[in-house]
């Protein structure tokens, strides 16, 4: 009993702390929901006496649904690194779990959903939680209404056992739910309920507050903040508290911490101890959760999870000087209140008129009414006494002069709101003096400098969620599991194996893709918040595509298709693939399966390029050896020519010189035979 009293105290502090900045972020979500609610009730019977017609000019959705719009368009993805070259690979198959359970969990919804409670009352949460229902995926993410969930008010919003003594869930469950959650204590809830139905809120029940607001205005009940009599719902509290322990842990080159507990075999211990760098015995903070409804304890147990972190995330906004979040809508609350009490006051200045008139010129008070309610209809009548209108005895002012500067004041309030916000007119896509697209970037880039702090919680909001997502599944997922992952990009689905036993030539039984093994760090892919992220990574592949070499283009034809918006792509893609030479078979590789396949296909290609060069150059070869041989046969047919010539100039020769001797002797004849 004394510690459910403590914890009941816990509830009362924080409830306490807490009460103005919940009630602050209640009215501005208020401001978001737009109608009579942007008005307060005296503002709009002061309104209403004055003869103004309330006005509702809810400046406040659009800002916040531009800043929403971002997020929806950029959004960030979960990223496991391994701390060991040896688990690079695995890492690959931790961020595919961890898209597995968002795409069990929509998750993308809910974090987008939870980014709109930071954004407008300043909080949110999700929680990496364990699905009881066995038909469904063991692992998922929940979220947590803000309305329905309290933290130690000394500490800062973002919750971590080093600086946050508590932090509990307090949300409305039927009777019959709470008894089925603990079937040993059916009797005792149901006797807690009978004694706690229709009391005052004294011994132990809870303030009222805004989830309150919300039952009564649905159900119109009575009874304390623990439980309600007409449907039987009751308020039970779940604590998350951190306590001090003393435990011994096994560390190790890679990262791992692996705490040497009670569940751990003897046998494993003795091999975690010898395989580890050191063991060493610290005090630490480990988990608990204490489940009761007014003063029954239900359960007090260690927390389930293996991270001994508050398994809740919390999605933060801003943060004041007292460190309580909250959100957009407090920024620019006064200034949209503003512009609806200037433009209704700029319409009744419209509207209405100002009679001025003397007591004679009309006869009797029942006569200056009449002049008063017809000079303000729009087609009225006025009859006066003869002569008073020369005599200026009635005087009719019109204030439409004056509605003017009402409307001056009230568009100083809109862009007040533009500036404070980041929601200037240009990223709303209202017409500005901005007519270059220069001007437009400009503009766009003060709007994402004031809105980064928001951006930039959301990065931290999604690592923890990636933190926490990583070790629930290192400590859940122990068996063979087949993870189907859709590509968030293109749509088309995968399957991925972990934990697979598979036998190896020697026999032995071995885990591929164990997850349950190594450290792997969290990182957040950074996105530029703009709304043409996508297509302007797409215009920056085109623009490799025109300056790489024949064999990359098709991988960046096919990544630039699937950033396009084209319908159908999916389909058109399939059919695009093999034109392009791309294999669909690799798509499903890991990085080392493509970084092997890539390494033995630049072998095959080098052993075919050396093997060419080898057939070019014994080509070559032949070529010369054949022309070698031609040389000589042209240089043997040359010689014989040549001597063929000598031969026939030779018998030429010896021809004449046997005719010149014949002649000489002839001659050498006839002078002898003359001597004679």
């Amino acid at each position: 009993m004394e510690k459910i009293k403590k914890f009941q105290n816990w509830v009362d502090e924080a409830q306490w702390a807490a009460r103005e900045w919940r009630s602050e972020s209640w009215r501005d979500a208020e401001m978001y929901d737009g109608g009579r609610a942007q008005w307060t009730d005296e503002d709009w019977e002061a309104a209403a006496d004055a003869g103004i017609e309330p006005i509702t000019v809810n400046m406040t959705f659009p800002t916040i649904n531009l800043i929403l719009g971002s997020q929806a368009v950029n959004k960030f993805d979960i990223i496991s690194k391994a701390r060991s070259t040896k688990d690079s690979e695995i890492s690959q198959v931790m961020t595919e779990g961890v898209k597995f359970i968002m795409d069990q969990s929509d998750g993308e919804f809910l974090i987008s959903h939870a980014f709109r409670d930071a954004i407008i009352p300043g909080i949110g949460y999700l929680s990496p939680c364990l699905n009881p229902d066995p038909r469904k995926e063991r692992l998922q993410i929940r979220r947590f209404d803000w309305k329905e969930l309290w933290t130690d008010p000394f500490a800062p919003p973002w919750i971590t056992p080093d600086n946050c003594r508590f932090a509990f869930i307090q949300r409305y469950m039927d009777l019959s739910t709470l008894q089925s959650m603990f079937p040993g204590k059916s009797q005792e809830i149901e006797n807690t309920y009978d004694d706690m139905a229709g009391d005052s809120k004294e011994g132990g029940a809870m303030f009222e507050d805004e989830a309150d607001f919300i039952e009564k205005s649905i159900r119109q009940e009575s009874g304390s903040g623990w439980a309600q009599s007409e449907r039987k719902r009751v308020r039970p509290i779940e604590m998350w508290y951190p306590i001090n322990e003393k435990a011994a842990f096994a560390l190790f080159a890679d990262g791992r911490c692996v705490e040497m507990d009670d569940k751990i075999p003897i046998s494993e211990q003795y091999q975690l101890i010898t395989a580890s760098q050191e063991v060493v015995v610290a005090m630490v903070k480990k988990m608990r959760v204490c489940s009761f409804f007014g003063d029954l304890e239900l359960q007090d147990v260690p927390t389930p999870y293996p991270h001994d972190q508050f398994p809740l995330v919390p999605f933060v906004g801003y943060v004041d000087r007292y460190n309580f979040p909250y959100g957009v809508p407090r920024q620019i609350r006064g200034q949209d209140i503003e512009v609806n009490k200037r433009r209704s006051m700029a319409l009744a200045m419209l509207l209405k008129r100002r009679v001025m008139v003397e007591s004679d010129a009309v006869d009797g008070k029942d006569a200056l009414q009449t002049v008063y309610e017809e000079a303000n209809k729009l087609d009225g009548l006025v009859v006066v006494n003869p002569g008073a209108l020369g005599q200026k005895k009635i005087q009719i002012v019109e204030k439409a002069e004056l509605a003017q500067g009402q409307i001056l004041l009230e568009q100083e309030a809109k862009t007040e709101i533009q500036q404070v916000s980041g929601a200037n007119a240009t990223r709303l896509g209202y017409e500005t003096k901005a007519e270059s697209g220069v001007a437009k970037k400009a503009d766009i880039a003060q709007s994402n400098v004031i809105t980064a702090p928001l951006f930039d919680n959301l990065r931290r909001s999604m690592k923890a969620l990636g933190d926490q997502s990583v070790a629930n599944i290192q400590g859940f997922w122990t068996k063979e599991k087949v993870l189907r992952i859709t590509d968030r990009m293109t749509g088309a689905e995968k399957f991925v194996e972990v934990n697979k036993q598979i036998r190896t030539e020697t026999g032995v039984i071995e885990l591929k893709n164990n997850i349950t093994q190594g450290k792997y760090d969290t990182i957040i892919s950074e996105a530029p918040q703009t709304d043409t992220v996508r297509e302007q990574n797409m215009n920056l592949i085109i623009e490799w595509v025109k300056k790489s070499p024949p064999e990359i283009i098709p991988h960046l034809m096919t990544m630039a298709f699937e950033m396009s918006n084209i319908p159908n792509k999916e389909q058109t893609l399939a059919k695009l693939k093999p034109i392009l030479g791309v294999n669909p078979e690799d798509e499903d590789l890991t990085v080392e399966e493509m970084k092997q396949k890539t390494i033995k296909a630049l072998e095959e290609q080098q052993a075919e390029n050396a093997k060419q060069a080898q057939i070019a150059d014994a080509a070559t070869q032949l070529e010369l050896e054949n022309k070698r041989l031609e040389n000589e046969k042209l240089k043997v047919e040359i010689e014989k020519i040549a001597g063929e010539n000598v031969d026939a100039a030779n018998k030429e020769k010896r021809e004449e010189d046997k005719a010149n001797l014949d002649a000489y002797l002839e001659g050498f004849k006839l002078v002898q035979g003359g001597k004679q």
